[in-house]
This record gives C-alpha cells, structure tokens and sequence, in this order.
C-alpha cells in the first residue's frame, strides 16, 4: 500500500484504506476497495481530502505501520470533544464529561497496545473549520505515542509513584487533549489574533493556561491538570505562567521542576502548532520534516526536554512508511523503512509509476543509512531538500541508547545503596 496525495490520485486506482469526510470523521465516504474514478477524485479534491491510500500489492507490508482502529478511536475522542466545546461557549457554567474523555483516550491506547509497530504519527485528521479540535486531537495522540515510547522516562522523573502508575499515560492523554480548553473562556477577538499572529508574548492569550486549570482542577487527576497548567512552560525556563514561589517571588518553571506530561504536552503542541504556522498557500500542513528541522533551530532548541525530542522523533517520522518521496538522484520512491536514530534518512525503493497493476517496485532499493551522497528532496509537492537534519553525535537522537543508559545508571544507584553500610 501507499500513501499518496490527491494530486496524484488517478483513475484505476483502489483504496487501501476507508476514506472519511474530512470534517466528519464519523462519515465513511469510500470504502476501502473501492476503485477510483475521475469523478470521485474531482469530488474528494473538492472537500479538501489531501491523502488516499492505495492498494500496491508488492508493497504490503507497508500495512504493519497503520491502524486504522487507532484513528477512529482518536476520532471518536474528537467528535466527543466537538459537542462539548460548542456547549460550554454557549453557556459557561457547562460540565464536561471527563470521565467519558478518559474512557476513550483508554480506548485509544488498547488500540496502540494491539498494534505496537503502527504507534506512529501517519495519518492525518482534517479539521479545516475546526483548527481547535485538529489541534487538540493531534496533541493527544503525539502525547500518547510519546508517553508509550517514554515509558523508562516516566518512571525516572515520578519517582514518588510506583513503576506501574508512573507509565500509565491515560491522564497525560487527558491532560494533552484538554491542554487548550480555557481558550473557550477568552475573548473571540484574542482567539482570532493568536490564529493570525501566533505572538506568545499576547498577555490576554497566555490567560488560557489559568482558565483552563480552573476548569479542571478538582476534575481530573492532578497530573493531567499540570499539563493544562503548564504546556507553556520551557525548560529552559522561559515560558509561563510564572508561580509564586515565596512571598517576594513571581518565577516559571525550568527543567524537571516541569511536570515530565507537561514538557510531553509542551512538545507536541509545538510540533503540531509549527506545521501549521508554516502552513502552504492552500493551508495544507507544512511537510513533517519541516516542522521538526524548524524545532532544531536556536529559537525553539531551549524550549524543549532533549529527551523528549528524541521520543517525538521515535514517533514522528520525517518520512513515513508508505509515502512517495523524490531521491537526489531523481528517483521517485516509496518510503519502506525509517529509523529513528537518523530518521531523515530513510530506505527508499524505487517506482517505475503509481499503478499497481503495471508497475512495481524494481531493485533493493536505496537504504540512506549506506547513501549518504543522497537525500530526500520532495514529499507531496514539497522542495524539502534544505529540511533534512542529521545527528552531529553518535547517539542524539537515538531514545533506545538513552533508555538504555538511564536504566543502567538507576541500576548501579540502587546496587550502590545496597552495598552502603547501615548507619
């Protein structure tokens, strides 16, 4: 199977996967199987569906890498969302139902726990009219994935808790999904100047993080209500709000003084935030390797955990499996393997064409791993050719080296308490 864009769907043909209204997640539009003709491409190009799967038999083993329970899971989580948004704008006094967003994120994560190699950031959710609830959606599962991915992570930074409590990730979905709910509370006006502007500096618009931890506080647990509160804090200590931390003290938080969901929060919401400020002329997402190249750069680099930058690209691949990207060399290719520890080089093997009946895959292939004389110039109409980005050290972005290390160095600390002469 592949992922193509719906500029290059054509007729002949046939969907790999359910194509669903863009703004209806709950509405199945095409079925999967289902073969594509002129007039059913010129009506999905209409309602702004920006990508189909396809069926390509040699390819089939693209299909360990989705789950499309996950995402009609993460749909229903949004659908819930979207009715109470519109009630609690309309009367502030309104109750949301926590208990039903929780069930549902659990649900979510059963559906991940089923599929581990398909806990990737894919497929997209199309929320034009809504970009609150797109967005809202897309932090929660980034979190979750994230969180899962975390897991040793979790247990080093809630020491307090046991092992168990301490990975469970329900309330960082939570917290994650509700992360901008007090933005309901604030004047339509800030709202529509931050969709414009996107200026953090907004003081009117940094009130969200208070009202929304008023909105939950006392609601949920007291993890998921730090995320609200605190998804705007960096560790390098320049976010907000500022606390009071004594009597003469206003101060924000830096660090592991952070809440680790709130740091987990604070880097998908920033990943989600910039593919859309740097968004195309149509409003179609900037390209995934854009927007984590973009997270790199002095601005941003501060502002974020490392650790945790290392769990998004265990998740987010610049190139997904599946999708047809352009070589250096002028290769047009699928994308079949990725690896996270210098994920923007990923195997590539080449297409003679997009009809699965005449054309097939040809050759092993380019592993980028071995071809560093190549690159990946084009994904979905995109030049990304000055997007790519490398690990300067052995072991930057490689989660699986930390986990290992911090893992190690907890186990020498307890052998060292152990072997300690008592007092």
């Amino acid at each position: 199977m592949l992922r193509v864009s719906i500029i290059q769907a054509r007729p002949g043909m046939v969907l790999a996967l359910p194509v669903h209204h863009p703004k209806r997640h709950d509405t199945v539009l095409l079925k999967a199987e289902m073969e594509l003709d002129d007039q059913l491409i010129g009506r999905l190009r209409e309602i702004n569906c920006r990508e189909i799967w396809i069926r390509y038999p040699k390819l089939d083993f693209i299909s360990q890498y989705i789950n499309p329970a996950v995402n009609e899971a993460r749909a229903d989580v949004t659908a819930m969302l979207a009715d109470d948004f519109d009630r609690i704008v309309e009367d502030a006094h309104a109750k949301l139902d926590f208990g039903s967003y929780r069930r549902a994120i659990g649900s979510m994560i059963e559906r991940i726990y089923e599929h581990p190699k398909a806990a990737l950031y894919i497929q997209e959710l199309v929320e034009s009219n809504r970009p609150e609830l797109a967005h809202a959606s897309s932090v929660c599962l980034l979190s979750v994935l994230m969180g899962l991915k975390l897991e040793f992570y979790l247990v080093n930074e809630r020491k307090r808790l046991s092992a168990s409590t301490a990975r469970d990730v329900t309330n960082l979905g939570l917290g994650a999904l509700l992360h901008d709910i007090g933005m309901t509370r604030l004047d339509p006006e800030v709202v529509a100047r931050w969709r414009v502007r996107h200026d953090d500096r907004d003081i009117e618009w940094r009130r969200h993080v208070l009202e929304g931890y008023e909105m939950v506080r006392g609601e949920v647990d007291p993890s998921a209500a730090a995320a609200v509160l605190h998804h705007h804090q960096k560790f390098d200590g320049t976010g907000f709000p500022k606390l009071r931390a004594s009597e003469h003290e206003d101060r924000t938080f830096e660090g592991s003084d952070i809440h680790v969901f709130a740091r987990i929060v604070a880097a998908a919401d920033l990943f989600d935030r910039l593919r859309h400020v740097y968004a195309d002329p149509d409003s179609h997402p900037a390209p995934i390797v854009r927007a984590l190249r973009i997270m790199r750069e002095d601005t941003y680099a501060g502002w974020l955990d490392p650790v945790i930058f290392q769990g998004l690209l265990s998740v987010v691949p610049p190139y997904p499996p599946g999708a047809v990207v352009t070589l250096s060399n002028g290769v047009t290719g699928a994308v079949t393997e990725w690896y996270p520890s210098d994920p923007c080089r990923p195997r590539v093997v080449e297409l003679t064409g997009l009809d699965p009946e005449t054309d097939e895959p040809t050759g092993p292939g380019y592993n980028l791993l071995f071809r560093r004389d190549l690159q990946v110039v084009k994904i979905d109409g995109h030049n990304v050719r000055a997007d790519n980005f490398y690990p300067s050290s052995i072991g930057e972005f490689d989660l699986a080296l930390t986990s290992k290390r911090m893992i190690n160095a907890a186990h020498a600390t307890d052998e060292q308490h152990e072997e300690e002469p008592a007092a």
